[in-house]
């Protein structure tokens, strides 16, 4: 009886000492699983299974399957962690289930596998009887909020972006009223939130929320470190999204340095960034940057996961989308037909990553000419996209557009209006009216109506099309950069000249058209011009001295960086220079400011002024023109298959704004489309030689003067030739000139007829003259001849305004850089030197690292002919006082108080041509910094000439103190001493005057 009870005793002992082993081993792996360490934690449950399942409870197992499904879902290994799901639910049951929150869980498990596999209709089963258990559990209410956004996140990723939006609203509610706003799960939903607002069409909210996502994690400490990383990623995906890309690397990069911090980090994860910094790598065309990236996930992936993990694939993927941009087609093929192989195995043939990669497939196969089989792929991915996500979906709406311009190019028009016309209405119904991605459905119906022939539609849909992206500036540009802006820029101008073709083409049938030619051209024209000037005005008008200083911290910055742009490569490597880190520095500080800025989408949206604002604008006497430059459109071949492009052929339109008029009239300008240098030649050669001079009058100015010629001033908005026209010196049939008639100004953009002046008058002007280029008098390789003539200009000048004036003059070596830049809001500016221009050599654009047309424009000062000297002996110069002041650093001065500039120099007004923007004049990179008005010349002057204007000119402004009066009664006054209007012509003025 006695050994009897002694092995019942051991064995007691002995199963309580196992079960005590067992909760040991559980919790360590649940310890693991907490900190992220999945590989780990795997293992460990994995382990505790195969040696002590029968000692387990079905409570246990039913936990323990649980882990390992979620954790087969971390690592991305559906079929095991559907196994493992299954079996967690089997043991809940068999249990009795005594724990309803466990058993939840493992349903809630079980309805995001099947999300991630795209069987909504079991995923949402599995969640909703989730739910259902735990809204009969009383202390449950935060649980069943959490387990109620991942029902948000299915519809979120089935598409349905206004139900997902709807209940996250709900949950984010639910959370902030029950104490739970600082928690992982609201960090999420978050998340979440400005993911889809972002989809939306409402970036700027849903930045906001992303980065209320990333804060709370942060302050939850390194525990959730991993959800940190995730969280910045998305972040770092938006700034993608939005071209942000500078703000993109240095947030992935942050992200990859974040995740390789955390002890035992999981690889996969690591893998995750490397992928991410791959694609945005490719978004901005760094080719060899991205190779190495997508390289790294190939060989991490091999490693440590295998061929057959979906990163592996992914990276493949990705390697031949690179290989096929690069034109390695074939190569581009083997990797597609890899990830294919990859991705079945893994996911099925069903799947949206088996289905994104058979898209690359098609593409590779219509660029080898297989249109047959790359209809049958895009028939087969058609097919998966409507399995997992129905028809109402955007990325079925791509999959019909890319079937249509297969369709297209094969001559199979009437079915591709077909799927054209349904992408279209997909869009509309599930994005709306106002998305980005309904706007380019509607250009490519645009584009297939042209193809046909079908103006009408074409003019229709590219006209939507640019509304949309009209709207998007007011939302956008307030949280981009200016080179952001720039690039959004350049896409919808391209648009915009695309439609004022078309709509030209139709005048004659809809000369209402004319209305819309204009509001796009004053809505886009000088957009990034007027955006800098809204920037500085917002700043200067807020009582808020942090954001005043942030801002003169931000225009700093940007001079230094004006510097570094001025070195060539070598300069920066010798100096240890990081140019991409600098420019990134300061586009963060612009996006810091820009999220200070709280008025200033509002204040974009208030200078939006139509042709209607225009015409009531428009005073007794008075006619406002704005020039439009027409750009070729049309087909570049005569093959069935029409592929069309801008040529290198203009024509000009005028649309005309009288006082006694409702509505704007036009006149087509130019006899037949021609090059704009063809068209410049004509004006020059009857200006310089008299060829052709009544015929050249009667077709770029006659149009215009039927439509003014009753009127006593002009204001015109130059495009194109016209910026280098000045209309005034026009010789009309009856031998009188156009100023003898009426006085023509110029104007940026109309929007400057809104524009608010400075009412500060200081009285204060710096006058520079007669630089010394060269005051060692060594050779002088830039060959700038001395300016003599100005010194004596300046001195006049001087003793004009020296009653009531603040007068500084500068001449010789003080003409220089810093005394520029230190010139404060002056009154007046005037400079008499010489300048550089984007379309002759000049060497700060070629020593630039950057390409930037800011650098091609510019002024020389003192000490400008030994730069070049040392340039080309390849001796670096500071450039903060190298004696050239490029139009990059002249739109970084401050001059928002400055009522006049006056470049009086050789050609100071020619710049580049750029349609509508033109920032890259000097002028215009003047009025960036916030002159009110600038005179500058179009050709040549004679200096004892300009001397005389000049004297003439500030004898008037000093008694007017308007610029336009005083430049028309110089200019008369000239002409009675000189004939040649190329004398007494040379001058025009931009600005309101």
């Amino acid at each position: 009886m006695k050994n009897i009870l002694a092995c019942i005793l051991f064995s007691l002992v002995f199963g309580f000492s196992n079960a005590q082993n067992i909760n040991g081993l559980i919790s360590k792996a649940e310890e693991n699983l907490e900190k992220n360490h999945w590989e780990q934690a795997l293992n460990e449950f994995n382990n505790i299974i195969e040696k002590y399942v029968d000692d387990l409870t079905y409570h246990q197992r039913a936990n323990i399957y649980n882990d390992l499904g979620y954790l087969n879902l971390q690592l991305l290994d559906p079929f095991e962690a559907e196994r493992n799901l299954n079996l967690s639910i089997l043991y809940h049951e068999e249990a009795g289930i005594p724990n309803q929150m466990d058993y939840a869980d493992a349903l809630l498990n079980m309805g995001i596998l099947y999300m991630d596999q795209v069987e909504y209709d079991l995923s949402k089963r599995y969640i909703q009887q989730s739910l259902e258990i735990l809204a009969q559990i009383p202390d449950a209410k935060t649980e069943y909020w959490i387990a109620r956004s991942k029902l948000a996140y299915l519809y979120e990723e089935a598409g349905s972006y206004t139900l997902a939006l709807s209940i996250y609203n709900n949950c984010y509610d639910q959370l902030v009223a029950s104490g739970n706003d600082l928690s992982p799960d609201f960090a999420e939903i978050c998340m979440h939130k400005g993911r889809i607002l972002i989809l939306t069409g409402d970036p700027v909210e849903g930045e906001k929320f992303i980065n209320l996502s990333t804060t709370i994690y942060q302050s939850l400490g390194s525990e959730y470190a991993v959800q940190q990383a995730e969280s910045l990623e998305h972040l770092a995906i938006f700034y993608e999204r939005m071209g942000r890309f500078g703000e993109a690397e240095q947030t992935l990069l942050k992200v990859l340095a974040l995740k390789r911090s955390i002890p035992d980090e999981a690889d996969i994860l690591i893998i995750e960034t490397l992928n991410d910094l791959g694609i945005m790598y490719h978004q901005i065309g760094n080719y060899e940057k991205a190779g190495e990236m997508f390289a790294e996930v190939v060989r991490e992936s091999e490693e440590n996961m295998g061929t057959n993990h979906p990163f592996y694939a992914t990276a493949k993927n990705n390697l031949g989308t690179l290989a096929l941009a690069n034109g390695n087609v074939s190569v581009a093929r083997d990797m597609f037909v890899d990830a294919l192989e990859t991705y079945k195995v893994k996911f099925g043939s069903t799947h949206p990553y088996y289905a994104n990669t058979l898209n690359n497939l098609a593409r590779v196969e219509r660029r080898l000419g297989n249109n047959k089989m790359a209809e049958r792929y895009y028939m087969e991915v058609l097919t998966i996209d409507e399995k997992i996500y129905g028809k109402d979906h955007p990325d079925y709406a791509t999959t019909l557009i890319n079937v249509a311009v297969l369709f297209s190019a094969t001559g199979r028009e009437q079915e591709a209006e077909q799927y054209y016309r349904e992408a279209v209405d997909i869009r509309e119904r599930v994005l709306g009216v106002n998305h980005p991605a309904y706007a380019s459905a509607l250009e490519y119906m645009g584009m297939h109506s042209l193809a046909v022939d079908d103006k009408p539609n074409a003019e229709k849909c590219f006209r939507k099309s640019i509304e949309i992206q009209i709207g998007q500036i007011g939302t956008l540009f307030p949280i981009m950069s200016e080179q952001e802006r720039s690039s959004f820029y350049q896409n919808i101008r391209s648009n915009v000249d695309r439609y004022n073709f078309i709509a030209f083409d139709l005048l004659t049938e809809k000369p209402d058209l004319v209305k819309t030619i204009f509001d796009f051209q004053t809505k886009t024209k000088s957009v990034l011009f007027s955006t800098s000037n809204k920037v500085r005005e917002t700043v200067l008008e807020s009582p808020d001295q942090e954001l005043k200083e942030l801002y003169r911290g931000w225009q700093s910055d940007k001079r230094i960086l004006a510097s570094y742009y001025q070195m060539g490569v070598q300069e920066l490597d010798q100096q240890n220079i990081n140019l991409g880190y600098e420019e990134a520095q300061v586009e963060r500080q612009e996006n810091e400011l820009l999220r200070k800025l709280d008025s200033f989408e509002g204040a974009l949206h208030k200078v939006d002024h139509d042709w209607k604002s225009v015409q009531e604008y428009v005073g007794k006497g008075e006619a406002v023109v704005e020039i439009v430059r027409i750009k070729e459109y049309k087909s570049l071949t005569k093959s069935e298959n029409k592929l069309f492009g801008f040529t290198d052929q203009t024509k000009y339109l005028a649309i005309i704004f009288r006082d006694n008029q409702e509505e704007p009239s036009y006149a087509i300008l130019g006899n037949e489309f021609r090059t704009d240098d063809q068209h410049f030649a004509k004006y020059k050669n009857a200006m310089m030689f008299d060829v052709e001079k009544n015929e050249t009058y009667k077709e770029f100015w006659a149009p215009i003067n039927e439509r003014v010629k009753d009127a006593s001033s002009v204001r015109i908005s130059p495009d194109g030739i016209y910026h280098k026209i000045n209309a005034n010196i026009w010789m009309m049939p009856n031998g009188k000139y156009v100023i003898d008639k009426y006085y023509v100004t110029y104007l940026t953009s109309t929007k400057d007829l809104f524009k608010k002046e400075s009412e500060n008058f200081n009285k204060k002007s710096y006058l520079f003259g007669n630089p010394a280029y060269n005051p060692s008098s060594e050779d002088d390789k830039l060959n700038l001849s001395s300016l003599q003539g100005s010194e004596s200009e300046i001195s006049q000048i001087g003793s004009i305004l020296n009653d009531e004036w603040n007068v500084k003059t500068y001449v010789k070596s003080d003409a220089n850089e810093l005394r520029v830049r230190s010139a404060y809001n002056p009154t007046i500016l005037h400079l008499a030197t010489h300048g550089f221009f984007g379309d002759s050599y000049n060497f700060i654009a070629t020593k630039s690292p950057i390409n930037d047309p800011l650098f091609k424009s510019g002024i020389y000062l003192a000490g400008a002919s030994v730069t070049f000297s040392r340039f080309i002996d390849g001796i670096p110069t500071i450039s903060e006082n190298d004696g050239i002041l490029t139009a990059y650093e002249i739109m970084n001065l401050d001059l928002s108080q400055t009522r006049l500039v006056v470049l009086s120099a050789c050609d100071a007004g020619i710049s580049d041509m750029e349609n509508g923007e033109g920032i890259y004049g000097l002028k215009r990179a003047f009025m960036v910094a916030g002159t009110g008005n600038i005179i500058t010349s179009l050709q040549k002057v004679d200096n004892s000439a300009t001397s005389e204007l000049m004297t003439l000119f500030y004898k008037k402004f000093d008694e007017s103190n308007k610029a336009d009066e005083s430049l028309k009664y110089a200019q008369i006054k000239l002409k009675e001493k000189y004939n040649d209007p190329r004398v007494w012509g040379a001058f025009i003025l931009t600005g309101k005057g």
